[in-house]
């Protein structure tokens, strides 16, 4: 794999977190509607960082190869390589 497709890959793994991070802020905000938890959590709070948590887990799986392609450049051949000739099979 190229660095490009391990920085995409990680990327998504990021993006995958973020969706699952946004799954227990929507519990927690449950709770506190249903009266399970009585700490300094709002309900509203925690639906704000599930919301954003969760558009920015999104972003981060559909765009990972466009943001790959903005960050790592891609792999050129070394300048004093010769071309390589193509040569029909058989011949």
């Amino acid at each position: 794999m190229t660095p490009r497709q391990w920085f995409a890959l990680v990327l998504r793994y990021l993006g995958a977190s973020s969706v699952l991070t946004a799954v227990t802020y929507v519990i927690s905000a449950y709770d506190v509607l249903k009266g399970l938890y009585s700490g300094g959590i709002t309900s509203l709070g925690s639906l704000n960082h599930a919301i954003v948590h969760t558009a920015i887990g999104l972003a981060l799986l559909f765009f990972a190869d466009r943001i790959s392609a903005f960050f790592v450049p891609a792999q050129r051949p070394p300048a004093d390589a010769a071309p390589i000739a193509k040569t029909e099979a058989g011949a």
